[in-house]
């Protein structure tokens, strides 16, 4: 195999493992809100879906929305937004969808990256 090929397959590789990888980090869960939570720990709120989280997460309902703005963005305003949202859809039975990033933890549980309510 020539020079060309051997490194024209190394990037191929490396592009396949990167998207691979970055896949597996975020995930939707879909469903409703049973419990909103407001703490010191777990990045200052929690949400508890009707839905287990899993992967890399723990095996139950409960993901920070990061209302300490710790993750991500590091933007209040957003971690208040995505709080706002969960209160709405909570209160009004909604089904939401929750982007879940398994590589931040808040005291061990995964960290909502985004939600959205179905209205």
């Amino acid at each position: 195999m020539n020079k060309n090929k051997v490194i024209y397959v190394l990037l191929v590789m490396t592009s396949i493992v990167s998207m691979s990888s970055a896949s597996a980090t975020s995930f939707w869960v879909t469903g409703k809100i049973k419990t909103v939570m407001v703490d010191q720990y777990y990045s200052g709120c929690m949400i508890y879906m009707d839905k287990n989280i899993g992967y890399t997460c723990p095996a139950n309902g409960w993901v920070s929305l990061d209302c300490k703005a710790q993750f991500d963005d590091k933007s209040i305003e957003t971690a208040n937004k995505k709080f706002a949202s969960a209160l709405a859809a909570a209160q009004s039975g909604k089904t939401v969808k929750v982007l879940v990033n398994d590589l931040n933890k808040a005291n061990g549980y995964c960290v909502a990256r985004r939600i959205d309510v179905n209205y």
